[in-house]
């Protein structure tokens, strides 16, 4: 099987849902290493600003797409050095980063299983001199990058990764991007998420 792990790491994703989904990806990442021919990638999206300032200044802002670790090269024991370090900033644009990593996620086979997993915290939006991607534009383009990424014989799970602040239109706009991919649960309680896992790794 492969497994691609996407994680939202705009500004938005910080304090506590940050922690508990960094908790929850190294678990998914640790049971991953002690099973047999599964392939997992870890991906974080968000934006980053070059040519800027030291204090962010002068600079234009673009989305980011980090591969962070990949089975088939990195040891385990990266996610425990390095994963610590890494810090949510910035704006969402989902979509794009969707469709600059769609070439990662291995195509869904008779010989292998695919599975995209994502974790955020809802709407999706980016802007700067030459894009405005908020709204409509940018829920409607996940929603079509996510349907392509189905289309590509992957399996989508998709957690929503609420606080007490999230309003009805936040998880209206999640389901509308994933559909019945979308799953709105405790990322901190570690049942919950193996359950829906396995239910969709049980799917055929």
């Amino acid at each position: 099987a492969f497994l691609h792990i996407s994680v939202d790491a705009s500004g938005s994703m910080g304090g506590d849902k940050w922690r508990n989904t960094q908790t929850s990806v190294a678990a998914i990442a640790k049971a991953c290493s002690m099973i047999n021919n599964v392939d997992l990638v870890i991906s974080y999206r968000s934006t980053q600003t070059s040519g800027s300032s030291r204090y962010g200044r002068g600079g234009k802002t673009y989305p980011l797409m980090l591969i962070a670790y990949d089975s088939r090269v990195d040891k385990i024991g990266k996610i425990k050095n390095l994963f610590h370090l890494l810090r949510p900033s910035g704006t969402t644009p989902e979509g794009l980063c969707f469709e600059a990593v769609m070439k990662e996620i291995e195509v869904g086979s008779n010989d292998k299983d695919s599975y995209f997993l994502n974790f955020s915290d809802g709407m999706p939006m980016f802007q700067n001199d030459d894009i405005n991607y908020n709204w409509d534009t940018a829920i409607n383009h996940t929603a079509k990058m996510v349907k392509e990424i189905r289309n590509r014989g992957v399996k989508v799970l998709s957690y929503f990764i609420s606080s007490r602040y999230d309003s009805r239109d936040e998880k209206g706009t999640f389901t509308k991007m994933y559909g019945s991919d979308a799953e709105f649960i405790d990322v901190t309680s570690v049942l919950p998420v193996a359950k829906t896992m396995n239910k969709k790794f049980l799917q055929k």
